[in-house]
């Protein structure tokens, strides 16, 4: 199942998950997208390009790298299977099905917020 990455729907999930006091995880834009290439290309190897190209926007030079390492190798959700190339575990998987529902859950709520606004 291949899906299409929205960066500014993410932003703004990220932003609305900020304001609610989560920074790491769904209010992370970049823990987002590093997820979502890497579940995008799941059964694949992800090359560092891949991610860079979503990710080049909300970060500066050698904090995806960092990330890779610190995060996603560290607590299992990625491994490194060549220089610059990159596949989901099964737990990144779950991570990343976890981003997804908060992106749902972040429409969903938004959507109910426009009703509600417009109710007399």
């Amino acid at each position: 199942m291949t899906f299409e990455i929205d960066v500014e729907i993410e932003q703004k999930v990220a932003d609305f998950y900020q304001s609610l006091g989560i920074n790491q995880g769904p209010g992370d834009i970049q823990y987002r997208l590093i997820l979502l290439v890497l579940d995008k290309n799941e059964g694949k190897v992800t090359e560092f390009a891949e991610i860079r190209e979503y990710t080049d926007r909300f970060a500066d030079k050698g904090s995806i790298g960092s990330k890779m390492k610190t995060v996603f190798q560290l607590e299992g959700l990625a491994e490194k299977v060549k220089r610059g190339g990159y596949v989901i575990t099964d737990k990144g998987i779950i991570a990343a099905n976890f981003i997804k529902a908060t992106t749902d859950f972040y429409k969903k709520t938004k959507r109910l917020g426009d009703i509600i606004e417009r109710m007399p």
